[in-house]
């Protein structure tokens, strides 16, 4: 599947939002109420359960154009993936399972579940931490990939 140029962001950052929905465990899936959910497009204004994961694209930036004759370019997306979580055991083992998830489904790759996302990176993992034993502890990751984008 070819992005459209004129909504490829947010069909992007919809695609990872629903993938993690689909292959990320809830740890706590039998208790949260049923109109909150698990993997979100950004932080909800309202009191949330941990654990969650967030999803938001942070950047892009054009690799190279396609050809002389071609408006189409071979661009570079970076989505900010953050998990928070309600202590460090709970936050790396769904930091490992969003991780695998990246690197084992690689989209664009001739699966059922291609939708041209080609290159995985791992850029950066920081832990960012509230204070305190209560606090909540998260893990922001950015992941790169490259898409083609056709007019």
């Amino acid at each position: 599947m070819a992005f459209s140029s004129s909504t490829f962001l947010s069909d992007i950052v919809l695609f990872i939002r629903n993938d993690l929905r689909t292959n990320i465990t809830d740890p706590i899936s039998s208790k949260r109420n049923s109109r909150e959910k698990f993997v979100m497009t950004a932080y909800p204004s309202r009191t949330v359960q941990y654990p969650i994961i967030t999803v938001k694209n942070v950047g892009m930036n054009i690799v190279n154009r396609l050809g002389m004759q071609s408006e189409g370019v071979w661009q570079s997306v970076v989505i900010e993936v953050r998990v928070w979580a309600r202590n460090e055991k709970e936050r790396d083992e769904l930091t490992q399972e969003v991780f695998e998830q990246f690197r084992t489904n690689q989209f664009g790759t001739g699966s059922s579940t291609d939708f041209e996302l080609h290159d995985f990176n791992l850029l950066s993992a920081v832990p960012i931490d509230e204070d305190g034993e209560e606090g909540i502890k998260s893990r922001v990751m950015e992941y790169e990939y490259k898409i083609v984008i056709d007019s």
